[in-house]
């Protein structure tokens, strides 16, 4: 039974918004829906600027799925550069602020959702960086994309509008030198566009190896090897110290290891919950938070007042393989909260609210020639997540079809469980070649809590055209449940190395 003529008040209107917002007009097309966003834009796909900034097309229109148009035809208030500047849960009221006009004034909900979302880190392990903010006087300067300025050749990457700084800086004909700090997705991704680019690029790093937490070495190794030969400077291992700034302009990164020239700078060293807007006067949160700043929600995105919900990287979600709550800061992540918090919110009979079953947080890049994709936790991180006496893992890596075939590739698998339980808790592919879908499977298993011996035993069909008798996920699983040795699932090759004699 749906909650009628109630007023739901949503702020912020990109992934998990915008689908909230469709979900709550698809259940209760009555209720009365108003959305709030302090930019201009909506629905922008941040993992596209990689390939805008390469070049890979030229129009960004369809790094855009939905509009406000579109919403609005669904009979919901889309008010754009509106950004909340004060939260009362037990007035249920908002302070909201046009920024286009300046007018603040006081906007009441019945029912709430917050989708505020996450931010760039401009303070890497709690410490400012010098150089990095933009000053007069002694003083930040305000910007009202960013919040504070950033000095001149330094850039974030999240919004459409900093995608269009990046490409504007990069096409002056200045600049030559580029250093990207911060070696996770968005950092390795935009590597490649800059190389794709031209660009002399230098990648720096605290950790010792690119995308530590994603991936194990054995994957990791292959695109740190190509990348190197692609004359990629990689400074891992390096903390940033501080920009060198002359005539209001970075020219210089400066490490604990050395110092780099770079005419243009991306900051992407990782995001936190965008949350400072839920902590009061006193320092305190308004609704509970974690302490890297996440909103706690249940099984049904609703936070410690039962008036309101929360979705998207804000939040902490259940994660199946951590076996606990976490900031999963994913767009599927999401796409998802938005979907089960948009149903549950018009539900006037709470038993008819849905549960969430949770994520694995599943994930894929495709850079330097190199697609690899992973769900759950990798070994490194399970280890140091679960206890390194809890975790088990497998590394397995075998030609996709059998050797009389004309065609060939290798692909790599591992497959990470937990001890005690023998339940999945990770696996990672890596291919020169697309396998990603493969993860969808494990993605599944570890939700559905299948363990290590069960895995083996999963119907996979074989056919030469695609795959082997013991293709590789059941030979990496039946040699990490210990049924059968390598030598045992290994298709004999007629031919040495794969050629006819």
């Amino acid at each position: 039974m749906e909650q009628k003529n109630q007023k739901i008040v949503v702020i912020g209107i990109n992934h998990a918004g915008t689908t909230a917002l469709k979900a709550i007009k698809r259940a209760n097309p009555t209720a009365q829906v108003v959305a709030y966003d302090r930019n201009d834009n909506i629905s922008f796909l941040g993992c596209g600027i990689a390939l805008w900034v390469g070049k890979e097309f030229s129009d960004p229109k369809g790094l855009f799925y939905a509009t406000s148009e579109k919403l609005k035809n669904l009979g919901i208030n889309i008010n754009m550069n509106h950004e909340m500047l004060k939260y009362d849960p037990k007035a249920q009221t908002l302070t909201i602020k046009n920024l286009k006009t300046n007018a603040i004034f006081e906007e009441h909900y019945d029912k709430l959702i917050l989708a505020i979302g996450s931010w760039p880190i401009l303070k890497p392990g709690g410490k400012s960086i010098p150089g990095l903010i933009a000053q007069k006087d002694g003083k930040p300067i305000p910007d009202r994309l960013n919040g504070v300025k950033l000095t001149s050749g330094i850039h974030l990457s999240k919004l459409f509008q900093h995608a269009q700084g990046i490409i504007s800086h990069l096409n002056t004909p200045a600049v030559k030198k580029v250093v990207v700090i911060g070696a996770g997705y968005i950092g390795i991704e935009l590597v490649e566009a800059f190389f794709k680019a031209k660009k002399d690029v230098t990648l720096i790093d605290f950790e010792n190896r690119i995308m530590p937490r994603y991936y194990d070495c054995e994957f990791t190794d292959d695109v740190e090897a190509t990348m190197k030969k692609s004359g990629i400077k990689l400074q891992l291992g390096e903390t940033l110290q501080a920009f060198i700034v002359k005539n209001e302009q970075v020219q210089q990164v400066k490490t604990n290891k050395g110092t780099y020239d770079a005419d243009l700078v991306i900051m992407a060293v990782g995001f936190l919950p965008n949350t400072n807007v839920l902590i009061d006067e006193n320092g305190n949160p308004v609704i509970a938070l974690d302490p890297r700043g996440a909103i706690i929600v249940d099984q049904y995105f609703q936070t410690s007042d039962p008036n309101t919900y929360a979705i998207g990287d804000c939040i902490n979600i259940f994660s199946t393989a951590w076996n606990q709550d976490v900031n999963i800061a994913l767009a599927t992540n999401a796409v998802r909260s938005g979907i089960i918090a948009g149903i549950n919110i018009t539900k006037a009979n709470h038993n008819e609210r849905i549960a969430f079953p949770g994520v694995q947080g599943t994930n894929a890049i495709a850079v330097f020639g190199w697609k690899l994709c992973a769900t759950g936790l990798s070994e490194v991180s399970a280890k140091a997540i679960l206890g390194a006496e809890n975790v088990a893992a497998s590394f397995y890596q075998d030609t996709l079809y059998p050797p009389f075939m004309p065609e060939n590739h290798e692909v790599k698998i591992k497959i990470i469980w937990e001890k005690k339980s023998r339940r999945l808790v990770g696996a990672e592919i890596g291919s020169t070649h697309d396998h990603s879908e493969t993860i969808f499977m494990f993605s599944l298993a570890i939700l559905k809590q299948v363990t290590i011996d069960q895995l083996p035993m999963i119907d996979m069909y074989f056919l030469p055209h695609f795959n082997k008798p013991y293709n590789y996920v059941t030979a990496a699983a039946l040699i990490a449940a210990g049924i059968l040795t390598k030598d045992d699932v290994i298709y004999p090759d007629p031919y040495e190395k794969g050629q006819k004699k």
